[in-house]
């Protein structure tokens, strides 16, 4: 009963794995032809310290996520824990306007449709002007009163029911 013949049973071998090739139970369960349940067993026999399950998690977001929060379309990124996210319509108007000119700025929705980055669609607005634009939480406002051509209903805030 060698160690070549039971890889699993190899001290060095699984710290290395699961600690210099950072490297999921799982994952070495695969390589070494074993269960995971095989390796957990193991290096808890060799008191191989385990990762924070958070920072093990192979679902972890180490790349920008896109996802929708309210109706807005959302890009994140995770980075040594900490997550940031910006709303698209803001990095759209950054991309056509610059940094500087949308810093201070809200980026209003002319239509009202969340969803809808075209920079067409898109407007800067000062903090004073969003609110009296949007009637402080009611209806949307907008400049042109043909912009909803929808039939669908609405709800007290402008949110398609």
């Amino acid at each position: 009963m060698t160690n070549s013949e039971y890889p699993w049973r190899d001290e060095s071998l699984l710290y290395e794995l699961y600690w210099e090739q950072e490297l999921s139970t799982v994952e070495i369960a695969d390589k070494l032809g074993c269960t995971q349940q095989t390796v957990s067993k193991w290096m808890q026999r060799f008191d191989i310290p385990r990762r924070d399950a958070r920072a093990a998690a192979s679902n972890q977001r180490r790349h920008p996520a896109v996802f929708t929060d309210r109706g807005y379309i959302i890009c994140a990124s995770n980075y040594r824990g900490t997550t940031d996210s910006v709303g698209i319509h803001r990095l759209v108007m950054v991309a056509e306007r610059g940094f500087d000119a949308v810093a201070d700025k809200h980026v209003h929705h002319k239509n009202g449709v969340r969803f809808d980055n075209r920079p067409e669609n898109l407007e800067l607005l000062s903090r004073s002007e969003h609110a009296e634009r949007h009637g402080f939480g009611s209806k949307i406002k907008p400049i042109d009163h043909k912009w909803d051509v929808s039939d669908r209903e609405r709800d007290e805030r402008g949110r398609f029911k």
